[in-house]
């Protein structure tokens, strides 16, 4: 489990996240950047294949890293997180979200994957240079 800090890797569990087209869904994200004073950046994971590779790891091309269910990375099924583009999180929405009990921090990927996955999004086209710069 994460420590009570935000930190790089951790998994979190948001309930009714809303998108900015108004819609809302509960969605695991993966925090990719979580400077102190900085907004936080953070991937939506989905375990819907839609036309993506089941090949693990960096596709930067299509904007997705895949992490194979059941190998001990905390997914349980195949799960695609959705890199391009990623989601800039203020801390104030976060801690007004998890004061509500709406997020909450659920585990942690290894160092490694983590790194991995922040090394995928670098090579994304659809980020910008302030999204990079938190990570």
């Amino acid at each position: 489990m994460c420590a009570p800090e935000l930190k790089v890797g951790c998994v979190f569990h948001w309930e009714e996240y809303e998108f900015d087209d108004g819609g809302k869904a509960d969605k695991y994200f993966v925090l990719l950047g979580a400077n102190q004073g900085s907004n936080l950046l953070a991937v939506i994971a989905t375990s819907r294949p839609k036309k993506r590779s089941y090949t693990p790891g960096c596709h930067y091309k299509d904007g997705y890293f895949h992490i194979m269910g059941g190998k001990g990375d905390f997914f349980p099924k195949d799960t695609w997180l959705l890199l391009a583009p990623p989601h800039e999180l203020t801390p104030a929405l976060f801690l007004k979200a998890a004061l509500a009990q709406k997020v909450s921090v659920q585990g942690e990927l290894r160092r490694e994957l983590a790194n991995a996955i922040r090394n995928c999004l670098k090579l994304c086209l659809d980020v910008s240079e302030d999204q990079l710069k938190l990570l």
